[in-house]
């Protein structure tokens, strides 16, 4: 019989107990494994393995925090895991394309915030350099306006999940989102009130139980993205297994349209 995969508190205990499997063998997939192909450059894969350590530490933070009782706290945080294991599929998807849209990205973000302290008359010291403006040097206007794209992709989540089929992510992207600014929500999350009375409470009033449900989809994309590049494919069989214990599909990475 399959596992019912649901937002409840018998996915949760399955969920607690894959958790830290999946990401002590993320752990050590990471750190004794080689390339299995030559074809991705090492600037391309740093960021991928960088991207993934993030992920996982993330979520092993994230488990200390429902460990500790907090739960809307911690929605910031799942925002990120979201957030990055889709980055992690797109720059493996896209490559070296890619890579040079996260450049150009980057930069851009720096020099803006150079520009905000020096428009506040920061004195910044000498050590501080954003480097040079990249120059790809695109041979035609197709390029460019894939560049353009990809960039689009990269600093939009609604445009990135759009790209790959799958727009239902960003309410829930959305959602996460309402608890890491200030929202009615991050209030609600507190009191509650009438006209007479308002009542605060010690812990949030919403448990959050569908965030840490969901907590090892995002942690097995990343898996089953960063697993392939390694030698040996070390975590297929482990991501197969969560997968089947879980009551999910096999193959959790969102495909490009």
């Amino acid at each position: 019989m399959t596992y019912a995969y649901r937002a409840d508190e018998k996915t949760a205990r399955r969920v607690r107990a894959i958790l830290p499997k999946l990401i002590a063998g993320a752990n050590q997939a990471i750190t004794v494994q080689s390339l299995a192909s030559t074809e991705v450059s090492t600037s391309l894969f740093a960021v991928l393995a960088g991207w993934w350590r993030f992920t996982n530490r993330t979520a092993e933070a994230l488990i200390a925090l429902y460990d500790a009782g907090f739960t809307v706290e911690a929605a910031p945080l799942m925002r990120n895991l979201v957030n990055h294991a889709y980055a992690i599929n797109w720059l493996a998807d896209n490559g070296e394309d890619g890579y040079k849209a996260l450049v150009d990205e980057s930069y851009e973000s720096r020099r803006k915030l150079r520009n905000n302290l020096q428009a506040l008359n920061w004195q910044l010291p000498d050590t501080v350099d954003i480097g040079e403006a990249p120059n790809f040097g695109h041979a035609t206007e197709e390029e460019e306006r894939r560049h353009r794209r990809l960039r689009g992709e990269l600093s939009n989540f609604e445009t990135m999940v759009k790209a790959y089929g799958t727009p239902m992510m960003y309410p829930v992207y959305r959602n996460l989102s309402s608890f890491s600014h200030t929202t009615d929500l991050t209030a609600a999350a507190f009191v509650s009130f009438d006209e007479q009375r308002v009542t605060v409470y010690g812990n949030g009033r919403h448990d959050r139980l569908a965030d840490f449900c969901w907590m090892p989809v995002p942690l097995l994309q990343a898996a089953s993205v960063m697993s392939p590049l390694l030698k040996g494919n070390p975590m297929k069989k482990q991501i197969s297994d969560a997968c089947r214990d879980l009551g999910m599909p096999d193959d959790l990475v969102a495909k490009r349209l």
